[in-house]
């Protein structure tokens, strides 16, 4: 199974009026009780109504939304605003029906917005109508060409209905407005393989690895003289100049910091790194700078999220040579593929060594938090300098190694902790286990790409091409069946409340208890592969819950909640 999977999971909201931002406006200044009493004694004035419903929107208070906007419409039944804040209120409250005949009244009121008809199309296929709501989406799409939304909702719709060239079509017209998206790129690429069109994938995956920011060699000739001189003032006086002239080159963002870290000024080094993974946030160096600063300054948690991101950045980077390699041996370039899988090789142990320093730091994190609970800071402070100094004699790795061990006998149906132990051991040189662990993730969740290509690169390092080849075949294959069962959960999860539903009443259906965390991780595990979960707070997520009673690993979850 390809990352074609997060074709079904693009293009959804979280919740309607996202499709409105520019039309409800609320400056946020008034407070909510004062406009509430402007609406209540102004019972017919539909400013003040739409103003209060915004806001009541705005603070999830849907029921109350509902009743606003329907005085407003008593009005006006024609007021635009009204129309489409009752929707998004209906869409709260599960009347979705209702949100649909709402859209439906504004659609008629102003035909021509883009906007609205994909609010309508999005809503209607949520109802199950795909046919409708692909016609929807195509009249969205007609009138405003730029709208992504539209074209990856198309695409997930004909992925849907196994029309892959239509699905190109869309990828296409997605990364024509969209050329440096490497995400967008990569799938078109897939998408091309799944086609059979070997010479078409060739090209996307090598044109995907030409736009991702760590295959740049975009290094500066002068900058490079200074710092060969040791005149590092005027390397930085230079790439400022370059940075103002020339803004929204992240590189240069990349090299400023590293000569601010040379100088021993971190927090401005720090600074230049996340100014580069703001402006593009697919850059695996800065992410890794980003990390290591953190290391130093002994920012664990801080460090593994960064290297996380990492992680998540080389892989995708991984799939793009091991797609490349496959479609160049499909299309009879036997010797291209072999030399294009050597990269594949090449770039793959970044991620076990990742992976590896991620959980090290994450048992020193949780080891660091027993200490200083028990002990004064002074006799945790010098108990950590002796963990340090004999680091030699106290593997970190393998006590994590051991930790998954003891996490997967309590929960051996969680895939991910097999892959990720699969990791692990291949960070230790265990390959035979480590082949093992992946065999019994893909058994658990044979849509779990990214153990194929793992698993893949084991058998290759064995000297076993053939099954390496086939893996790798496996990882790039479409499973329509899959595809279904996806595409339908996505549509759950776009529905916030009848997703806590379907979730709820499933486990009381199978009798499991509320909190079930084999049920609970492999869904999960789902939305990842849709992309719908971000792969790398998960990741974290899962390092932390294999220690969840230590109050390290208690602040991770805490932290991670946070950010949903």
């Amino acid at each position: 199974m390809s990352y074609l999977l997060e074709i079904v999971g693009r293009g959804l909201l979280a919740e309607l009026a996202a499709a409105f931002r520019g039309a409800f406006a609320d400056d946020g200044v008034i407070e909510t009780a004062t406009l509430k009493q402007l609406a209540r004694l102004h019972p017919t004035d539909v400013h003040h109504l739409n103003r209060f419903g915004v806001r009541l929107l705005r603070e999830s208070l849907a029921v109350e939304a509902c009743a606003a906007f329907e005085q407003s419409l008593d009005q006006d039944h024609s007021d635009i605003t009204a129309l489409l804040g009752l929707a998004c209120a209906y869409d709260e409250v599960n009347r979705l029906p209702d949100a649909i005949e709402t859209l439906r009244d504004a659609v008629g009121i102003q035909p021509n917005e883009s906007s609205i008809i994909f609010a309508l199309g999005f809503c209607v296929e949520k109802s199950g109508d795909i046919n409708e709501a692909r016609d929807l989406y195509n009249q969205a799409a007609e009138l405003s060409p730029e709208l992504r939304n539209a074209h990856e909702r198309l695409g997930a719709i004909s992925l849907r209905l196994g029309d892959i060239s239509e699905a190109i079509d869309h990828y296409e017209q997605l990364c024509f407005a969209e050329p440096g998206d490497i995400n967008l790129s990569l799938t078109l690429a897939n998408l091309h393989m799944s086609d059979g069109n070997f010479p078409e994938a060739i090209q996307r995956y090598q044109y995907t690895l030409t736009i991702d920011p760590d295959n740049w060699e975009a290094a500066d000739e002068i900058v490079q003289a200074y710092e060969q001189s040791g005149q590092l003032d005027e390397a930085i006086e230079h790439l400022e100049r370059l940075i103002v002239e020339q803004p929204g080159f992240a590189d240069h963002h990349v090299q400023l910091g590293d000569i601010f870290a040379k100088n021993g000024n971190s927090a401005r080094a720090m600074s230049e790194y996340r100014k580069a993974s703001a402006l593009n946030p697919d850059y695996l160096e800065a992410f890794v700078k980003i990390g290591t600063l953190h290391l130093r300054e002994g920012n664990h948690l801080e460090s593994a999220k960064a290297f996380n991101a990492a992680v998540e950045l080389n892989d995708r980077l991984l799939t793009a040579y091991v797609g490349l390699g496959i479609a160049q041996l499909q299309n009879g370039e036997p010797e291209e593929a072999q030399a294009t899988l050597e990269m594949a090789s090449g770039v793959e142990p970044n991620s076990t060594m990742l992976f590896g320093e991620i959980a090290r730091l994450q048992l020193k994190a949780s080891i660091g938090g027993q200490i200083n609970k028990y002990l004064g800071s002074e006799q945790a402070a010098d108990l950590e300098a002796k963990q340090e100094e004999s680091s030699a004699t106290i593997d970190l790795v393998n006590h994590q190694v051991q930790r998954y061990e003891r996490a997967i006998e309590q929960h051996p149906t969680y895939a991910d902790l097999h892959y990720r132990l699969g990791l692990l051991l291949r960070h230790q040189g265990r390959r035979n286990e480590a082949i093992d662990a992946f065999h019994r993730a893909l058994k658990l969740n044979p849509n779990y790409v990214k153990a194929y290509i793992k698993l893949g690169l084991a058998y290759r390092e064995a000297g076993k091409d053939d099954l390496a080849i086939d893996t790798f075949k496996r990882a790039l294959t479409l499973d329509t069946r899959a595809v279904e069962v996806y595409y339908e959960l996505g549509l759950i999860f776009a529905d916030c409340q009848n997703f806590s539903l379907a979730v709820e009443y499933f486990e009381q259906a199978v009798r499991c208890e509320p909190n079930n965390v084999e049920f609970r991780a492999n869904l999960a595990l789902s939305l990842q592969d849709m992309g719908l979960l971000d792969r790398a707070n998960a990741a974290w997520q899962s390092l932390a819950e294999i220690a969840p009673n230590t109050q390290k690993g208690r602040d991770i979850l805490v932290e991670i909640g946070k950010k949903r």
